[in-house]
């Protein structure tokens, strides 16, 4: 079913209605707007945001486009909404770029109330803001945000400046020194990262990407979180934040080791290079300790969630075939769960995944969670 076009005649109307208003106004925003605000590079912002993650910063631009991604910790006002922006393009193409400006300017000053009630929280403080390019959208927020006390700073060049800083860190050249934490499935290598959060510099992958990289990897996440990155910006953009928040980036950062591809994203080439051939801390713990672990992750609201995933899984079936993978539903039914976590560890991730691992530096037994965090930390210090 084709999808139906859009009746752009009002368009034309409005541009034809307005032709003597229209010819008068200049071809873009920054000549409409003489004011200047004062303006940060995008890694002068990066900057300001790793010493203070409460910088107050806008999002400018539409819905849409705040949804598939923005600079962490941004609030959405737009400037134009999604109508208005297309709108706003359709004139900029097929009629002329002070037509399409007409209409933005109509947009914006019908959202003069919107605008004063927005500053009232604001009234008297720095505030960032930022569109596509920081071009037009910006400095007209800029213009109307300031006539209402706000102090505005402009984020020159925008998102799609800020999102070059993260592809010179990913994918130019990932100066970031790590130190791997490597395992068998459920030795607590997570665990392990989360505890040192905030007191060491961690580059935790899976929190990124919301999944755990496994076939039940979605789970965990399912349970603790409905906040998933729904795109590949989104999962860079949260490990970079990681990077610009991180305690002491004098230290390497700790991460765990990872396939090429999590989830449905990936981590960029250059980056997964620099990870592979980084130093190694092997993670061991008990079999016993790893069934407790699993169960407590992945079963802690009931067996539905992983009964599916075996169900429904075509890889599985293609792999174990319909007698295994009846057992293995069968035992989660009769609540063998602790049967379950056991045949998977044992039976398929450690036979299927068990390696050996290059670059060890240290291999640190898992059993007590305090004890094994104190001693990853010990030896990421020592390496300096």
């Amino acid at each position: 079913m084709q999808p139906q076009k859009k009746d752009r005649s009002p368009l034309i109307r409005l541009a034809r209605d307005n032709e003597p208003e229209i010819l008068r106004l200049p071809e873009n925003y920054q000549d409409y707007f003489q004011d200047r605000p004062a303006t940060v590079t995008a890694e002068e912002w990066t900057k300001a945001f790793s010493n203070d993650r409460n910088i107050i910063t806008i999002d400018v631009r539409s819905e849409a486009e705040f949804g598939e991604d923005h600079l962490p910790g941004s609030i959405n006002f737009p400037i134009l909404d999604n109508t208005e922006r297309d709108e706003v393009g359709f004139l900029y193409k097929q009629v002329s770029p002070k037509a399409a400006l007409y209409r933005a300017l109509q947009a914006a000053d019908a959202k003069k109330d919107k605008i004063r009630e927005f500053c009232e929280e604001f009234a008297g403080k720095d505030i960032y803001v930022y569109c596509w390019r920081g071009g037009g959208r910006s400095s007209a927020a800029c213009h109307y945000l300031s006539e209402h006390g706000v102090n505005c700073i402009k984020i020159g060049g925008g998102y799609k400046a800020y999102r070059h800083e993260i592809y010179k860190l990913f994918y130019e050249d990932p100066s970031l020194n790590f130190i791997v934490l490597a395992g068998l499935t459920g030795c607590g290598k997570t665990q392990i990262i989360e505890k040192l959060t905030g007191k060491v510099p961690v580059f935790d992958i899976e929190k990124a990407a919301g999944h755990a990289s496994s076939l039940f990897g979605h789970i965990r996440f399912e349970v603790m979180t409905d906040d998933i990155p729904q795109n590949q910006l989104q999962f860079e953009n949260r490990l970079f934040e990681q990077v610009l928040t991180s305690p002491d980036r004098s230290l390497p950062f700790i991460t765990e080791s990872e396939s090429k591809k999590i989830s449905t994203f990936n981590i960029p080439d250059k980056l997964y290079a620099r990870l592979l051939e980084s130093p190694v801390i092997e993670i061991v713990s008990d079999l016993s300790k790893r069934i407790e672990r699993i169960k407590a992750e992945y079963f802690s609201d009931g067996i539905e969630r992983a009964y599916r995933t075996v169900e429904k899984s075509d890889f599985l079936m293609k792999v174990l075939g319909h007698e295994k993978i009846a057992g293995l539903l069968k035992m989660l039914t009769e609540g063998r769960i602790g049967e379950f976590c056991e045949w998977f560890l044992s039976e398929y991730y450690d036979k299927r995944y068990a390696t050996k691992f290059k670059n060890v530096i240290a291999r640190v037994e898992h059993n007590e969670l305090e004890q094994a965090a104190e001693e990853v930390s010990s030896t990421i210090k020592k390496k300096i």
